[in-house]
This record gives structure tokens, sequence and C-alpha cells, in this order.
């Protein structure tokens, strides 16, 4: 009796019209690298430095738009052609919550990892090489670029990769705990293109675990979405404007000493 070669069935709940294949994830990063490379190019054509803010702002959103072109394509031609059914790709205003949500989490998983990162590297991590870039933005523009391309395409499109199609081909042939952490663990692995973010790999499985978990029990990827933005947004702003933020904490914390000098105690 001839074997069926339809992809395993989804558990009920969780994309269950879901028919991505490993080799679509692989196709998804390729078309990234592809349009991060063709953007890489017109930057450099046109006599920029692709690691300047806006460039790089560039780069990464073509990087986003050649992954998410790769995703509709292949949603039509073999899924339902619908990003909502077949990834989770939705956007629920009442998950507005999540994005503050995911800034405490960003400094909770930070404390938690802090002793880890400072086991290995001590006093002195690593910078991923979009720290460097964030902090030499400048102009309004410029810090606004990298926001857009940090807070928002990012968490789209790595929450659709890797909550949306991994998660989902994962879940259909394990459990949920075993999926969430190989998924996590293949999200925090990726990273490492940048040999210097070694030092947040440990925060980025955590966040991995913590992101497929809410997945799984949303049943879409809105929640997931508004968490990973607030946490890549907290991050940006500290790069961006965290000199900014010390100056302006520092003048108050003064004020506030001044006062307490007057006091008649």
């Amino acid at each position: 009796m001839m074997e069926s070669s339809a992809p395993p069935q989804r558990p009920p709940g969780y994309l269950p019209s879901a028919k991505w294949r490993v080799r679509d994830v692989f196709l998804a990063f390729v078309a990234g690298i592809a349009g991060s490379l063709v953007v890489t190019f017109a930057v450099l054509i046109a006599g920029a430095d692709p690691l300047d803010p806006i460039p790089f702002s560039l780069v990464f959103l073509g990087q986003a738009a050649g992954s998410m072109s790769a995703i509709v394509l292949i949603s039509r031609r073999r899924g339902s052609g619908s990003l909502a059914e077949d990834t989770g790709f939705v956007v629920k205003p009442g998950d507005w919550w999540g994005v503050p949500a995911g800034m405490l989490l960003q400094i909770a998983i930070a404390l938690i990892t802090a002793p880890f990162v400072f086991w290995f590297f001590g006093d002195d991590p690593p910078d991923q090489s979009v720290t460097e870039i964030a902090g030499a933005s400048e102009t309004l523009i410029e810090q606004l670029a990298i926001i857009a391309a940090v807070a928002v395409a990012a968490p789209i499109i790595e929450e659709i990769i890797f909550r949306g199609m991994l998660l989902s081909i994962l879940r259909s042939s394990f459990g949920k705990w075993v999926s969430i952490i190989v998924s996590a663990a293949l999200f925090a692995s990726v990273h490492l293109i940048d040999p210097n973010a070694i030092a947040v790999v440990p925060g980025l499985f955590a966040l991995g675990i913590v992101l497929g978990w809410v997945a799984l029990r949303r049943g879409d990827l809105s929640m997931a979405i508004a968490l990973h933005s607030g946490i890549n947004l907290l991050a940006a702003i500290t790069l961006v404007w965290g000199d900014e933020i010390l100056e302006w904490s520092e003048r108050q914390l003064e004020q506030v000493e001044g006062l307490v000098a007057l006091l008649p105690f």
C-alpha cells in the first residue's frame, strides 16, 4: 500500500493548516540573505557604507523583505495562501501590553543570564555588530531607522520563521516542550552568524523558550511578536539613547540630592 507524502497533521489549536517543511525554512533564510546582498550592492554602488546606521537598516529590511517574499510564495503554492493560517502572523490590538511586558522580560532575562555571561566573559563581553552601529547613530532619522529595523522588522520575520514555520514543523512530530526547546536552541544558534553574539546566546535561548510557549499557548504569533518587539525596543533605546538617558538620570539624582540637603533634618 502506497504511503502518502503529505505533511503530518498539526496538533489542533496550533496552525492546523500549516504545511511547512524543513526546506521551506532553509529557503526563507536563503531568500533573506539574497535580499540583504541585493541591498548591500545597491548601497555600495551608491557610495555609502553598509555599516552606517541608515544603510545598515536598509540592508536589514532587505533581508526581511527577501524572507517574507519567499514565505508568501511558498504559502500560496503549497499552503492556504493565508499568512494568518499558515504562519500564525496576526496582530491583535488587544495584545498591545505585550510590548511593555517584553521590556520587563528583557530586564528579567538579562538579570538571570548575567552570572553566566560574567562567568565566561568577565566584565568585557563582546559587543554585537548592531551594538556599534546603533551607538554610532546621531540624527533622529538614523535612530528611527535602527528602531524600525530592530524593533519592528526583526520581531515579525523572526517570529514567523521560528515560532511559525519551524515550531509548527517540530510540533507535528514531537511533544510541546521538545519542540519549544529545539526551536529556541536553533533561534539562539542562528544569531552566531555574528560571532560576537555569543555572549547573548543564553538570553536568546531563554527568550526562545518563552516565545515558543506563548505561541503554542495562544495558537498564533500576535503576543509573541508584541513581546519580541518590546524586548528589542528596550535594547534599541538603550543602544541609541543610552548615554543621554544616563546623563538625564544623573542630573535628576543631583537635583534630588540638592533638595534633600535643604530639608531640616
